[in-house]
């Protein structure tokens, strides 16, 4: 419940900066997105939401941020065969390279984005539990066609999300 708390306050500030440098430099952009999404090795499926803020220092490159959550279910554990659930969140920085100017209506990207991460699974036995703060990653691709994102991405901890987004 702490977990819960801190993590809509950080929403919160996110969006109030966002919207406070966005009316000072059109050079700010706030993608919301959905995903749906499936661990790697387990079987299962999921969802998944998230915040990218983006600050572009060129026509072709921007710093882009994200905070996102994503829940998953485990039907089949890799290992153990086990089924349960996990749930993880990310706050990650780095690099967004565009394709295509900004003068295009549809502009591909891909990024690469390093921070942390917090992840907990449980199996449904109630035999396994683990909590870790580790490194966070997530790198994709998608293409912006007149504001609404749409690609697929690589979420750690073993998430990969077919996400749909729009940008403000």
């Amino acid at each position: 419940m702490n977990f819960s708390k801190k993590g809509i306050l950080v929403i919160v500030f996110l969006l109030l900066v966002g919207t406070v440098a966005k009316a000072q430099n059109n050079n700010f952009s706030s993608t919301l997105t959905l995903g749906v999404g499936a661990p790697i090795l387990d079987g299962g499926v999921g969802g998944h939401i998230g915040y990218n803020p983006a600050y572009s220092v060129s026509e072709y490159f921007a710093v882009e941020g994200q905070l996102s959550y994503a829940y998953m279910r485990i039907n089949s554990s890799f290992l153990s065969g086990e089924t349960g659930k996990a749930q993880s969140a990310n706050i990650l920085t780095g690099a967004r390279v565009y394709f295509t100017g900004e003068d295009k209506k549809v502009r591909p990207y891909a990024n690469l984005l390093i921070g942390g991460m917090y992840n907990h699974e449980v199996q449904d036995s109630g035999g396994f539990k683990t909590t870790e703060f580790g490194f966070g990653l997530s790198a994709g691709a998608f293409v912006n066609i007149n504001q609404f994102i749409l690609g697929l991405s690589l979420d750690t901890p073993q998430n990969i999300i077919f996400k749909l987004g729009y940008t403000f």
